[in-house]
């Protein structure tokens, strides 16, 4: 009888621990007792803004999305929607993005071409990382946060009225 590797069970264990992880983080998104799906969210003031002169991102929000599509509403396979408002005007730039599990979060690729992301579970709230995200707008596109200072978001459980419709 051969006996597994340090590596080889290593490599298993982390295999079988994925869908746990993706597991929390869809029931994080995922609104309990017929309530809503709750908004993640966060707002940056005057003061953050001054010593982050090259963020771009006010205000930014994310939520589950709820779609038709029956296999984009389990924990392997889910939709969200991400918005966010820069300082340079009043416009939310919003776009919906399907996410798959990887490692202790989801991959989550935008809707067109607008570009991916990760989100991943942060003490109460999300962790949002940016690779790319231009989402076009009323009046024209936004720039890509991923060059700025705009790559990572650590989100908080927000109010509704801080996840805006699409």
């Amino acid at each position: 009888m051969r006996i597994p590797s340090a590596v080889t069970l290593a490599c298993l264990a982390g295999m079988a621990s994925t869908p746990v992880a993706a597991q929390s983080l869809f029931d994080r998104l995922t609104g309990a007792g017929g309530v809503g799906d709750p908004c993640f969210a966060r707002a940056y003031d005057r003061e953050h803004l001054a010593r982050n002169p090259r963020q771009r991102v006010v205000a930014i929000h994310l939520l589950r999305e709820r779609v038709e599509v029956a296999a984009e509403n389990s924990p392997r396979r889910f939709t969200v929607r991400v918005g966010f408002r820069l300082r340079s005007g009043t416009e939310t730039f919003s776009t919906l993005a399907i996410c798959s599990p990887a490692g202790d979060g989801a991959a989550c690729e935008g809707e067109g071409d607008t570009g991916s992301f990760r989100i991943a579970p942060s003490a109460d709230g999300l962790r949002l990382t940016i690779a790319r995200l231009e989402v076009e707008g009323e009046s024209g596109s936004s720039p890509d946060l991923a060059r700025s200072d705009d790559r990572v978001f650590l989100l908080r459980p927000a109010p509704a009225a801080a996840c805006p419709a699409g």
